[in-house]
Parts: structure tokens; sequence; C-alpha cells
């Protein structure tokens, strides 16, 4: 698989309208009303893009061990029960080398508290719980595997064309203890997003 999906999936236009992913068994979890193309669509309810109707808070999910070659989770991490017990389900279905895309609402974004379903809130540190970067909250072991991190991006992992923000998103990416204590504050941004590489 190629260094990195994500810009694949989060075009200049929006999640990608195109299947990208060949013959790959893709999930997108939470898909609601509408799922990335050639994906299986998993929701807890039924719309016309789900497939497999299923709560993400029971555990086992209804997939295989090691089936999975890419898992898309946008918005939907911050409604579940248990980070730990849905990143170790992660794991469980993924095959070695498997992707994981996911996409959360910034802690000081409206978009975090609007919805009254949300169980958690993210900064740009949350997920190093989960990762194996080797500092001090991947020591923690809240879950027994770790993923290596293959990007993370404040806001849409898109290169802008507007100079402001390219400058903007180099000076945050580069001082994300700053922006998320302080400078958020006045200018927060919308959401987070990670692209996990599962290693088994």
């Amino acid at each position: 698989m190629q260094r990195c999906i994500v810009q694949k999936i989060y075009t200049k236009d929006g999640i990608t309208k195109e299947n990208i992913f060949g013959g790959r068994r893709v999930l997108h979890l939470g898909c609601g009303r509408t799922k990335l193309p050639g994906s299986v669509g998993v929701d807890a309810l039924s719309f016309p893009a789900t497939d497999v109707v299923h709560d993400l808070n029971a555990f086992p999910w209804p997939f295989d061990e090691g089936s999975v070659d890419v898992i898309f989770a946008h918005s939907v991490l911050e409604h579940l029960d248990s980070l730990p017990t849905a990143f170790e389900e992660m794991y469980r279905v993924c095959k070695n080398g498997a992707r994981i895309i996911i996409a959360v609402p910034y802690f000081r974004s409206v978009d975090a508290f609007i919805d009254p379903t949300h169980r958690h809130f993210f900064t740009s540190g949350s997920l190093d719980y989960f990762c194996d970067v080797n500092n001090s909250l991947s020591r923690y072991g809240y879950t027994p595997h770790t993923f290596k991190k293959i990007g993370f991006w404040y806001g849409w992992p898109r290169r802008s064309q507007n100079p402001f923000v390219l400058f903007f998103k180099r000076f945050i990416n580069r001082h994300k203890t700053f922006y998320d204590q302080y400078l958020s504050i006045l200018m927060p941004i919308k959401i987070l997003v990670w692209e996990l590489e599962v290693s088994k």
C-alpha cells in the first residue's frame, strides 16, 4: 500500500466520490446516509448506505479477524463508549499493514459540543495513547497493541492554495502544544485527522 492514502480520500471538493480502493476490503464505520465508494457501510441505524447494521459499542464487531484492508472512521469515535475497546477491535479485524483513517471534531470546535451524543473530545495528542510514538502517553498501555502513526492533520488534510492557511498550518503543526493550549482559543480548527497503520 502507498505511503499515505488520506489525500486520496479528502479531496479539494470534499470526500471522494470515486472508488479508489480497487479490490481491497474497506469498512466505513458510522457511515450514516452516505458511504465511501467501494466500502462496506456500517452503522447502528439502517440507512440506504448501510450494508451492516451494527452498534459499534457492541463487541465483537461482525467481521472476521484479519479481514479488513482499510477502516474509514469519519466523525464516529466521539460517539463510542470505550475508545480503548474500539481500538482493540479495529486491530483485531484489520490485516497486517491495514490503514485506519480517523477524523474527529477538534475539542474547541462548536461541532464537538453541538451533538448531545458526543462522549469524547480530542486534541492533537489524544491518539498518542494508542500509537507507538514512545512518549509518556503511549506508555499508559490502555491497549495491548499500538498503531504506527503515518500522518496527522489539523483541519482538512489537503494542501491549501491560500498562503495564510499554509503558513498557519505549518506553524501549528510545529507547535502543537502551544496551539492546543493557547492559540486555538482564538483560531480553532474544525477537525483532526489521523492515518494509522496496523502492524501484526
